[in-house]
């Protein structure tokens, strides 16, 4: 008997039963499906799991799936500083159909960032990296040697200055600019970052890579200005809630030579400004990757990693569905709700059902009122879902 092997990963949203198994199934569903496998073609399963992972075995998931007959084994990985957090992964060893035969890997979600070399035509479902075609070779950035890495953070509020903190201690150099000379001497002061720029031409003109921290409606002009400063080669990355706005200056951007990419951390407080920033903002959070072409650059994803973060892949439109349902309306209806109970929390008549539903209110009202009006279009097809949901669930209470 001939075999052959085929390997997956996927990440895990939280060390929980349900979300080791969920995962995993969506994993094995994916690699069943991409090679036209049957369970009698399954030698067997080999699973394993980072520490971060120990709710549930993975290989559970193959149990539920119906796989009775597979030989399965579980094995736990060892802690490596700076791997990437809560991945599952599997090899299936499979007979073989063919002479020659290859299987297609799969590698889901933010585990699609451990195999970038295998991005092609865009992304699947489930935020699979496509096989069916390998990318150009990505430009070399100037000054992108481990050893020496110039970063210019454009924006030192709490998501610039957060990431400025938990660079430190990694290999990078950090060049910050702000319109705010007391935000810059904070950061500076606080190590955030290594060195202040005068000017925008300044912290982009030796950088290898240039992230973009300002409010989305500033981003577009922002980007523009910034691709042109930025050495031949250099990566750009922004960071803003709101994704599709964004697409057409990042692609002139990319026609300029820089490799550009979109992205949005998954994390935040209602905190403003530098003041808010900590050096932990990002760890185990997803980070939105929105590559104009090909795979992140190797860049990126260091960048990602040293912040603690899981890359995610992504594209903009269903990423600003979601957010829109996640975050942006939330914001818009914790606003309301702090409106039509503000006189009654004053009074005293408030418990911790109203601090928590009005936590997000407190949000920087520039930031996030510009990620909103972005994404109004889907703003309003979550809000008519949402009054839906409320409409059947007020009229239940009649019953």
């Amino acid at each position: 008997m001939s075999v052959v092997a085929v390997r997956g990963a996927i990440t895990v949203p939280a060390n929980t039963a349900v979300a080791i198994r969920e995962a995993t199934a969506r994993l094995l569903r994916a690699l069943v499906e991409a090679n036209e496998l049957t369970t009698d073609r399954i030698v067997s399963a080999i699973f394993t799991a980072t520490p971060d992972l120990d709710a549930d075995f993975p290989a559970h998931a193959a149990r539920l799936l119906g796989w009775t007959e597979v030989p399965l084994l579980g094995a736990r990985e060892m802690a490596v500083p700076g791997a990437l957090e809560r991945v599952v992964r599997v090899l299936l060893t499979v007979r073989e159909s063919r002479v020659g035969e290859r299987l297609t890997p799969i590698y889901l979600e933010g585990a699609a960032a451990l195999r970038p070399d295998l991005t092609g035509a865009g992304l699947g479902e489930e935020g699979r990296v496509s096989t069916s075609a390998r990318p150009a070779p990505l430009p070399s950035s100037p000054d992108s040697s481990a050893e020496n890495r110039v970063v210019a953070l454009i924006g030192l509020g709490q998501i610039g200055g957060s990431i400025g903190l938990a660079l430190s201690g990694h290999p990078w150099r950090r060049v910050g600019y702000d319109l705010d000379p007391a935000a810059a001497a904070a950061a500076l002061e606080a190590d955030a970052i290594d060195a202040i720029a005068a000017s925008l031409a300044e912290a982009c003109g030796e950088a290898a890579m240039a992230v973009l921290a300002a409010p989305v409606d500033e981003l577009p002009r922002l980007i523009e200005e910034v691709a042109g400063l930025l050495p031949r080669g250099a990566a750009l990355i922004d960071t803003g809630s709101t994704r599709r706005a964004l697409v057409p200056a990042l692609e002139r951007a990319a026609g300029r030579g820089v490799t550009a990419v979109g992205g949005h951390p998954l994390a935040g407080t209602a905190g403003r400004g530098f003041h808010a920033a900590h050096a932990d903002l990002f760890r185990g959070a997803h980070f939105v990757l929105l590559p104009v072409a090909g795979a992140p650059p190797e860049i990126v994803l260091d960048l990602v990693r040293d912040l603690g973060a899981v890359p995610l892949l992504s594209d903009p439109e269903r990423h600003d569905a979601a957010l829109a349902r996640t975050s942006h309306l939330p914001y818009l209806v914790a606003r309301a709700v702090q409106e039509a109970g503000e006189g009654a929390a004053r009074s005293g008549l408030s418990g911790p059902t109203f601090r928590d539903m009005t936590r997000v209110a407190g949000s920087d009202p520039r930031m996030a009122l510009a990620y909103c009006r972005a994404n109004a279009d889907e703003i309003r097809a979550a809000w008519r879902e949402l009054r839906q949901a409320l409409d059947r669930a007020v009229d239940s209470l009649e019953s």
